[in-house]
Protein backbone atom coordinates (compact mmCIF):
# COMPACT_ATOMS: atom_id res chain seq x y z
CA UNK A 1 0.00 0.00 0.00
CA UNK A 2 1.34 3.43 -0.94
CA UNK A 3 1.99 6.04 1.70
CA UNK A 4 -0.86 8.50 2.06
CA UNK A 5 -0.22 11.98 0.78
CA UNK A 6 -1.06 15.08 2.73
CA UNK A 7 -2.16 18.46 1.48
CA UNK A 8 -0.38 20.25 4.34
CA UNK A 9 2.14 19.77 7.11
CA UNK A 10 1.80 21.78 10.32
CA UNK A 11 5.36 21.99 11.61
CA UNK A 12 6.38 22.11 15.27
CA UNK A 13 9.43 24.09 16.33
CA UNK A 14 11.04 20.81 17.48
CA UNK A 15 11.23 19.67 13.84
CA UNK A 16 12.87 22.86 12.64
CA UNK A 17 15.32 22.77 15.56
CA UNK A 18 16.23 19.15 14.82
CA UNK A 19 16.70 20.01 11.14
CA UNK A 20 18.96 22.89 12.09
CA UNK A 21 20.99 20.82 14.54
CA UNK A 22 21.20 17.49 12.70
CA UNK A 23 21.14 18.63 9.08
CA UNK A 24 22.84 22.03 9.02
CA UNK A 25 22.09 23.99 5.88
CA UNK A 26 25.72 24.35 4.81
CA UNK A 27 26.21 20.54 4.83
CA UNK A 28 22.75 19.31 3.77
CA UNK A 29 21.55 21.97 1.34
CA UNK A 30 19.56 19.43 -0.72
CA UNK A 31 17.37 18.56 2.28
CA UNK A 32 16.64 22.24 2.87
CA UNK A 33 15.99 22.74 -0.85
CA UNK A 34 13.40 19.93 -0.69
CA UNK A 35 11.65 21.67 2.19
CA UNK A 36 11.76 24.93 0.22
CA UNK A 37 10.12 23.03 -2.66
CA UNK A 38 7.33 21.92 -0.31
CA UNK A 39 6.96 25.51 0.83
CA UNK A 40 6.69 26.67 -2.78
CA UNK A 41 3.90 24.10 -3.24
CA UNK A 42 2.23 25.76 -0.23
CA UNK A 43 2.12 22.60 1.89
CA UNK A 44 4.86 23.10 4.59
CA UNK A 45 3.35 25.48 7.16
CA UNK A 46 4.48 26.85 10.50
CA UNK A 47 2.45 29.22 12.65
CA UNK A 48 4.23 32.49 13.43
CA UNK A 49 4.27 32.02 17.23
CA UNK A 50 5.75 28.52 16.68
CA UNK A 51 8.42 30.00 14.41
CA UNK A 52 9.23 32.47 17.20
CA UNK A 53 10.39 29.52 19.36
CA UNK A 54 13.20 28.77 16.89
CA UNK A 55 16.51 30.43 17.65
CA UNK A 56 19.67 30.88 15.64
CA UNK A 57 20.69 33.41 13.04
CA UNK A 58 20.95 30.98 10.11
CA UNK A 59 17.56 29.32 10.68
CA UNK A 60 15.87 32.69 11.25
CA UNK A 61 17.30 33.90 7.94
CA UNK A 62 16.17 30.70 6.20
CA UNK A 63 12.65 31.14 7.61
CA UNK A 64 12.65 34.77 6.50
CA UNK A 65 13.77 33.74 3.00
CA UNK A 66 10.98 31.12 2.97
CA UNK A 67 8.36 33.34 4.58
CA UNK A 68 5.55 31.74 2.57
CA UNK A 69 5.71 28.89 5.13
CA UNK A 70 4.78 31.17 8.03
CA UNK A 71 1.08 31.48 8.76
CA UNK A 72 0.18 34.76 10.40
CA UNK A 73 -2.52 35.34 12.97
CA UNK A 74 -5.90 36.30 11.49
CA UNK A 75 -9.52 36.44 12.73
CA UNK A 76 -10.31 32.90 11.52
CA UNK A 77 -7.26 31.50 13.32
CA UNK A 78 -8.45 33.36 16.42
CA UNK A 79 -11.74 31.45 16.19
CA UNK A 80 -9.91 28.13 15.87
CA UNK A 81 -7.56 28.73 18.80
CA UNK A 82 -10.42 29.91 21.04
CA UNK A 83 -12.55 26.84 20.21
CA UNK A 84 -9.57 24.48 20.56
CA UNK A 85 -8.51 25.83 23.95
CA UNK A 86 -12.09 25.71 25.30
CA UNK A 87 -12.52 22.17 23.94
CA UNK A 88 -9.22 21.00 25.44
CA UNK A 89 -10.14 22.47 28.81
CA UNK A 90 -13.59 20.84 28.71
CA UNK A 91 -12.03 17.47 27.91
CA UNK A 92 -9.23 17.89 30.49
CA UNK A 93 -6.57 17.84 27.76
CA UNK A 94 -4.76 21.04 28.69
CA UNK A 95 -1.47 21.36 26.82
CA UNK A 96 -0.27 24.39 28.74
CA UNK A 97 0.53 24.48 32.43
CA UNK A 98 -1.08 27.71 33.67
CA UNK A 99 1.50 27.86 36.47
CA UNK A 100 4.44 27.82 34.06
CA UNK A 101 6.07 31.02 32.90
CA UNK A 102 7.59 29.19 29.92
CA UNK A 103 6.21 30.03 26.50
CA UNK A 104 4.41 27.13 24.85
CA UNK A 105 3.19 27.28 21.26
CA UNK A 106 2.17 23.60 21.11
CA UNK A 107 -1.58 24.30 20.89
CA UNK A 108 -0.88 26.44 17.82
CA UNK A 109 0.69 23.46 16.02
CA UNK A 110 -2.51 21.45 16.46
CA UNK A 111 -4.73 24.47 15.82
CA UNK A 112 -2.96 25.11 12.51
CA UNK A 113 -3.69 21.55 11.38
CA UNK A 114 -7.37 21.98 12.30
CA UNK A 115 -7.45 25.36 10.54
CA UNK A 116 -5.77 24.05 7.38
CA UNK A 117 -8.23 21.15 7.24
CA UNK A 118 -11.07 23.66 7.78
CA UNK A 119 -12.49 21.53 10.59
CA UNK A 120 -16.02 22.19 11.80
CA UNK A 121 -15.80 24.81 14.55
CA UNK A 122 -18.85 23.34 16.29
CA UNK A 123 -17.01 19.98 16.59
CA UNK A 124 -13.29 20.03 15.80
CA UNK A 125 -13.27 16.26 15.42
CA UNK A 126 -15.45 16.59 12.32
CA UNK A 127 -13.86 17.12 8.93
CA UNK A 128 -15.69 19.31 6.45
CA UNK A 129 -13.77 18.23 3.32
CA UNK A 130 -11.05 15.90 2.05
CA UNK A 131 -8.13 18.22 2.88
CA UNK A 132 -5.52 16.47 5.02
CA UNK A 133 -2.86 17.88 7.29
CA UNK A 134 -0.14 15.92 9.07
CA UNK A 135 1.52 17.43 12.13
CA UNK A 136 5.30 17.20 12.16
CA UNK A 137 6.65 17.01 15.70
CA UNK A 138 9.45 15.21 17.47
CA UNK A 139 7.29 14.77 20.56
CA UNK A 140 6.15 11.24 21.35
CA UNK A 141 3.13 10.14 23.37
CA UNK A 142 4.00 9.92 27.07
CA UNK A 143 2.01 8.44 29.94
CA UNK A 144 0.35 11.07 32.11
CA UNK A 145 1.41 13.95 29.82
CA UNK A 146 -0.81 15.86 27.45
CA UNK A 147 1.30 16.78 24.44
CA UNK A 148 0.97 17.24 20.69
CA UNK A 149 0.64 13.51 19.80
CA UNK A 150 -2.03 12.94 22.46
CA UNK A 151 -4.09 15.88 21.21
CA UNK A 152 -3.55 14.86 17.56
CA UNK A 153 -4.87 11.39 18.41
CA UNK A 154 -7.92 12.95 20.08
CA UNK A 155 -8.77 14.95 16.94
CA UNK A 156 -7.77 12.25 14.45
CA UNK A 157 -4.85 14.21 13.03
CA UNK A 158 -1.91 12.14 11.77
CA UNK A 159 1.54 13.10 13.04
CA UNK A 160 5.11 12.16 12.22
CA UNK A 161 8.59 12.85 13.50
CA UNK A 162 11.11 14.53 11.23
CA UNK A 163 12.78 11.23 10.37
CA UNK A 164 9.44 9.48 9.81
CA UNK A 165 8.51 12.34 7.46
CA UNK A 166 11.77 11.79 5.57
CA UNK A 167 11.11 8.04 5.35
CA UNK A 168 7.52 8.69 4.27
CA UNK A 169 8.78 10.78 1.35
CA UNK A 170 11.57 8.37 0.46
CA UNK A 171 14.42 10.71 1.29
CA UNK A 172 17.90 9.25 1.02
CA UNK A 173 20.67 11.56 2.11
CA UNK A 174 24.02 10.84 0.56
CA UNK A 175 27.39 12.28 1.41
CA UNK A 176 29.80 13.58 -1.17
CA UNK A 177 33.17 14.09 0.52
CA UNK A 178 35.58 16.49 -1.10
CA UNK A 179 39.07 15.80 0.24
CA UNK A 180 41.48 18.72 0.29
Amino acid sequence: MANPTYDFYSVDASVMIKLKDMLPYDLFKQAWDEIARLISKDCWKIFDSVADEIHGEAIKKWLSDNGQAIVKFNPRINEYINVLMADLQKKNLMMIDPMSLKSNADPFVVMLALYLEERDLSDLRQKTNDTTCCVLTNEVPKPNKINIPVVCDHYGIPYKSLFDFMRHHGWRITVNVQNP
